[in-house]
C-alpha cells in the first residue's frame, strides 16, 4: 500500500473517531424534574413595583 494511502486511511479513521466522541459526548442528560410548591407570597410588595 503506498504510503499516501495510508496517510489517508489514517487520517480517515483519525476523523471518524473524533466524530464518534464529539457524538457520544454531545447526548443531553434527561432534563431535571421541578417540583412546584404552589404559589408563595411575592418578596417584594405589589405596590413597590408597580410605581
Amino acid at each position: 500500500m503506498p504510503a499516501s494511502r495510508l496517510i489517508i486511511l489514517s487520517v480517515a479513521v483519525a476523523a471518524a473517531g473524533g466524530a464518534g466522541y464529539v457524538a457520544k459526548n454531545m447526548v443531553a442528560p434527561p432534563p431535571q424534574v421541578v417540583v412546584d410548591s404552589g404559589p408563595q407570597a411575592p418578596a417584594v410588595a405589589l405596590q413597590d413595583v408597580l410605581v
